[in-house]
């Protein structure tokens, strides 16, 4: 039986919604195949396991009773998860991992910050590698290679915070020098619709951009795809070889599909579990878009399950709006439609992170030279 790690929580604004991602990975992994820990990130970065952690009534509550301290290795082949014991004379229980289950959403965890840790120890993680996550990540990045790869995308230009600052006036002309209002304003590395907002004057540009630079050290800049229809689509695998889900246009999306709309509906309850999906049949639009949506994962390298966003204008053209490489629920409603359940969705996650990880043993990183006793200690390389 593997040991499995569902790690979820974190630093980021998107910390509640990452705790639901990670107690779904925790109920729906199957028991008979994977002892599941859980290890959860609180707010202020601190690691804790726990039986507790895989009840959500605990976090409605507010009460861990079992939680105990823990941490990662950082030396390579440390594959172990060290777990705090109380007592001085106590020492830490330690168990061996075999696959990390990410559900850490935004930063620090959704951004290859994390990851980081599991590439240098060597333990297989859900997910993309340190570079796929980062680029993944940041909307001004991303943007740019697509751009290189002739991947459509939305007009766009970005400032640093720190330019608006200090120059609002001229920062916000010269955005409405390059864009054409409606013009959306983002938060360069944040996902969950948290941040967004639309201008159509230079006030709302000046107000947007001050609700965004208070997220994010880099603001984005994109000009409107007027009446769009959203797609969204998932693709999973790895190296080119990937399967793709249906195809989705959410319901109730207007300007901005906001926080609420993602993840709440109208009674306060959560809307990530169940609900309802629009689901597009049209062939050639399906076509179109999967095609697209794999071109986009496979161009930034990335590996597992992510989903990818579409903005459709009216004659049919599409954009890449952006790709996030860790979606919420793992973006199961998609597959569940063409027919993995969440158990089967979770398995073939981690098939995919173990195979990557025998891959990259397979790569030499060592090369053994005379070189120490060829040069003089001190001496110019």
């Amino acid at each position: 039986m593997k040991n499995i790690v569902v790690i979820f929580g974190g630093r980021a604004v998107e910390h509640e919604v990452s705790v639901i991602t990670g107690i779904q990975a925790v109920e729906n992994l199957n028991k008979e195949k994977y002892n599941v820990i859980p290890v959860f990130i609180d707010k202020s970065g601190v690691m804790f396991t726990g039986e507790c952690y895989k009840d959500f009534k605990n976090f409605k509550n507010n009460e861990f009773p079992d939680s105990k301290p823990c941490r990662f290795g950082t030396s390579y082949g440390d594959h172990n998860l060290y777990i705090e014991n109380k007592g001085l004379f106590k020492k830490d229980e330690v168990v061996e991992i075999d696959c990390v289950v990410f559900g850490v959403h935004g930063s620090h965890g959704e951004d290859g910050a994390l990851q980081g840790i599991f590439e240098t120890n060597g333990i297989p993680f859900t997910g993309p590698s340190v570079m796929a996550s980062a680029v993944g990540m940041d909307k001004i990045i991303m943007k740019d290679v697509y751009k290189s790869h002739n991947i459509p995308v939305v007009k766009y230009t970005w400032v640093f915070r720190d330019r608006f600052r200090v120059e609002p006036n001229d920062t916000l002309d010269y955005v409405m020098s390059k864009l054409e209002f409606p013009i959306y304003v983002k938060p360069a590395s944040l996902g969950s619709s948290i941040g967004i907002k639309v201008a159509r004057t230079k006030e709302e540009l000046r107000e947007a951009t001050e609700v965004a630079s208070s997220f994010d050290r880099k603001i984005i800049f994109e000009e409107a795809v007027i009446n769009a229809t959203e797609l969204n689509v998932a693709v999973m695998g790895r190296n080119g070889d990937v399967e793709v889900s249906s195809v989705e246009s959410p319901l109730g999306a207007d300007e901005v599909f906001s926080y609420q709309q993602k993840y709440m509906s109208q009674d306060g309850k959560s809307k990530l579990i169940g609900g309802k999906h629009n689901f597009i049949r049209d062939e050639d639009t399906v076509y179109k878009a999967t095609e697209l949506a794999k071109y986009s994962f496979n161009v930034l390298d990335v590996r597992g399950n992510a989903r990818i966003d579409i903005l459709m204008d009216e004659a049919g053209n599409m954009f890449v709006n952006e790709i996030n490489t860790l979606p919420g629920s793992y973006a199961f409603y998609l597959w569940e439609d063409v027919g993995y359940t969440f158990k089967s969705l979770l398995d073939r996650m981690i098939e995919i992170a173990i195979s990557a990880k025998k891959e990259e043993e397979e790569t030499n990183y060592r090369f053994d030279s005379d070189l120490f006793h060829h040069t003089g200690y001190g001496s110019k390389l």
